[in-house]
């Protein structure tokens, strides 16, 4: 803040200033906290669907072998068309939730096809479900910590640079508003007793 006009009106400015500040102050507290909360939910839903996709990975390398002996293309049977979700809101930033999700599937000839085809096309769109759902969620966290990240800015400035330094304003006003008003009580004071002394002499 720059140079202040040492007067009422900007003493009446200042200190509604800060009972907005005091207001604003716990609601960016209460924000913060929620985020957070949110946020180690998020963080919790990503581990476990890295543990989900590193179990499925240590499953199928058992079949690896019998994979490589024919000629279906795993990866182009199975391919993720659309996944539906839901956008809410969460302290103001919007995120998403899992629904459901669409798959894009090649027709085999099961007469020709290898039986366990069926279980491993089962096992892929497990796999891409988690890998989409994580990308989802990753997404999800990027925009809440950057809501946390402003949020906490905005906190400390109040905490730290806004309301102390209006406090330190309106302090320095009302005392100096107060050494005027003596100033005034004075002299008008010493007015009134050469106004007598004068009475007198004449």
């Amino acid at each position: 803040m720059g140079k202040i006009l040492m007067n009422k009106n900007t003493l009446a400015v200042l200190k509604l200033e800060l009972q907005e500040y005091n207001t604003a102050l716990p609601v960016f507290e209460m924000k913060e906290q929620q985020l957070k909360e949110v946020l180690l939910r998020i963080e919790n839903n990503i581990n476990r669907l890295k543990v989900a996709i590193h179990e499925i990975n240590e499953e199928t390398k058992k079949w690896a072998a019998v994979m490589a002996e024919t000629s279906v293309d795993l990866s182009a049977i199975v391919q993720v068309e659309h996944m539906n979700t839901i956008k809410r809101e969460i302290a103001g930033v919007p995120i998403e939730s899992f629904e459901s999700i669409l798959f894009k599937e090649k027709k085999l000839d099961f007469m020709t096809t290898p039986l366990w085809v069926d279980a491993a096309i089962t096992v892929i769109k497990d796999q891409k479900t988690n890998r989409s759902m994580m990308k989802m969620e990753r997404k999800n966290l990027e925009l809440l910590q950057e809501e946390l990240a402003e949020a906490r800015r905005m906190k400390n400035a109040l905490k730290e640079v806004f309301i102390p330094e209006t406090k330190n304003n309106i302090r320095k006003i009302e005392i100096y508003l107060g050494d005027v008003e003596r100033l005034a009580i004075g002299c008008a004071k010493l007015v009134k007793k050469k106004k007598q002394y004068r009475g007198k002499v004449a």
